[in-house]
């Protein structure tokens, strides 16, 4: 029983090394969209299907992770040179779990309109800066702590609503026209966990697993020599 005890200590001390790790695995919080001015005309007129939502991913359990966010499309027929301008999109991550971190992380880009190949190939576009790639931190503030951990968060683009020529026929012969949303963009965010905060545990700590495996394998060796 003495033997059980004192592996046990030792056992709380390791996990008592790993318990913030653990923990951190699990990304939860609220995320929010704002859009700028889309006013039609001066921008292209865009929809969304919401604007916030909330999240939990244990990327313990799965890496990486995808969140549905949001759809966008236009009910525009023909791109016009005032839907060139870019009407401003941004995304903000308010972070609940793990905590210290140093969140709300933001991606910020634009959607606008493009004419290509003369006028006949038009659409919508959503652009993030940065390839829409933000990263979350944790674990600055927290004692023994000398690398923060990190999860990397990336925001998916594209275009909408894309087309010859746009149309406009009354015959709804193009859907995009018929039904704008049926040919929305689908936005989407990846989770995917780098690694967490390194720990360098405190002098306490290391002379309680220290001292704990030390007596479990006098223990032990005792015994080894009583047996013999």
């Amino acid at each position: 029983m003495a033997l059980k005890s004192i592996a046990a200590v030792a056992a709380t001390a390791a996990l008592a090394l790993s318990a913030s790790a653990a923990n951190a695995t699990v990304f939860a919080g609220n995320w929010t969209l704002t859009i700028g001015d889309n006013s039609d005309p001066g921008h292209l007129k865009i929809f969304t299907d919401t604007s916030n939502g909330i999240f939990s991913k244990d990327l313990a359990v799965t890496d990486p992770q995808y969140e549905d966010l949001f759809q966008i499309w236009t009910n525009e027929g023909t791109v016009n040179p005032d839907d060139l301008n870019n009407t401003s999109v941004t995304l903000k991550f308010t972070f609940t779990s793990p905590g210290d971190n140093d969140g709300p992380i933001y991606v910020g880009g634009n959607a606008n309109g493009y004419a290509e190949i003369g006028g006949f190939f038009q659409g919508g576009q959503l652009i993030w800066n940065n390839g829409g790639v933000a990263q979350l931190e944790w674990g600055n503030n927290t004692p023994g702590v000398t690398n923060p951990g990190l999860m990397t968060l990336t925001v998916s683009g594209g275009r909408f609503n894309e087309g010859l020529f746009w149309s406009t026929d009354q015959n709804c012969n193009w859907k995009h026209v018929c039904n704008p949303q049926a040919d929305s963009l689908g936005v989407t965010a990846k989770f995917d966990w780098d690694n967490d905060p390194t720990v360098v545990p405190e002098p306490a700590t290391w002379a309680l697993m220290i001292g704990g495996f030390g007596m479990a394998g006098a223990a032990l060796r005792r015994r080894r020599a009583i047996a013999a």
